[in-house]
């Protein structure tokens, strides 16, 4: 992905993430022959917790301490900047930017000094909002969780099969993978109930967690080669996701609802602002092949 497509998913500007660059909390991406930086997933979750991590009200010069610990040192020298151009104090200004004493003959003293008010309330609703993710934040720093918006059942689910696989780098690399991805459906807006049942169910079943571990093996396995050359994997893998309830849930996790309530301090995602797409988030295409099968199969493609 390029940085103007992962400005848009986590939706800041281009211009902040390369101030995120120049403070050093994150990590400059391989470039392109063409010299265009080129973002994975793990930069993308990255972007979003810092995004995120920002706009709560956290300093960016703090910001790479909290991720220190999750991403392996990534980055954490501040400067005296306390937020970055995408922050709160960009936004306190009179929206018209009018002075009511120079309106003319029609100026309505009342409708200026209620819109006044209105973005007075506007700032309270943000700051409410940043307490209660700072509170959020908190309490999953002391329980030894990253920030973010994960629910934590869904966390020790995760670090359940972490520690399960341990004795495989290249089976908790794809469970610290799986973990970005669910981290930026937690930060982009809410998290599906369904969804975070399936990982607890999960977690909770020896046999499950056995089988989760083998679908994501599975994945990597068939990554990087031409979807006709290892079909009886793609077969198998559809299988296994059809086959199991909670490993179903994984692909075809529905989109919030009211039974699956906000994070507290986090605003539903806006409609203007796309989540990242399936090429962008799995963009090999025997990968792809799977969950397309395995949608087509439940009817949830045509």
């Amino acid at each position: 992905m390029r940085i103007g497509e992962v400005a848009q998913i986590v939706g800041i500007s281009a211009r902040s993430i390369r101030h995120y660059h120049r403070l050093g909390v994150l990590a400059e991406p391989e470039r392109t022959t063409g010299g265009y930086r080129e973002y994975d997933v793990a930069d993308l979750a990255r972007i979003a917790r810092i995004a995120f991590l920002s706009s709560s009200g956290v300093p960016l010069r703090e910001v790479g301490a909290l991720l220190e610990a999750e991403a392996g040192g990534a980055g954490g020298s501040g400067s005296g900047s306390d937020s970055d151009s995408d922050s709160l104090s960009n936004s306190n200004s009179n929206s018209d930017g009018a002075d009511p004493a120079t309106h003319g003959p029609d100026a309505n003293p009342a409708a200026d000094l209620a819109a006044i008010r209105d973005g007075i309330d506007e700032q309270i609703a943000q700051l409410t909002r940043q307490r209660d993710r700072l509170d959020v934040i908190a309490q999953r720093a002391a329980a030894g969780l990253p920030p973010g918006l994960l629910p934590e059942p869904v966390a020790r689910a995760l670090e359940t099969c972490r520690a399960e696989a341990a004795d495989d780098p290249e089976l908790t690399a794809l469970l610290d993978r799986e973990r970005d991805l669910l981290d930026l459906v937690a930060l982009h807006g809410d998290f599906p109930n369904a969804l975070a049942s399936s990982y607890v169910a999960i977690g909770a079943d020896a046999d499950r967690r056995r089988a989760y571990l083998g679908m994501l093996a599975g994945f990597q396995h068939i990554e990087g080669r031409r979807p006709a050359v290892v079909e009886p994997e793609i077969a198998r893998l559809v299988d296994a996701l059809l086959s199991d309830a909670a490993l179903r849930a994984l692909v075809t996790g529905p989109p919030a609802t009211a039974d699956s309530p906000t994070a507290p301090g986090e605003p539903s995602r806006p409609a203007d602002r796309p989540g990242p797409t399936l090429d962008q988030l799995l963009p090999d295409p025997a990968q792809r092949e799977v969950l397309r099968r395995t949608l087509t199969a439940l009817g949830v493609l045509t």
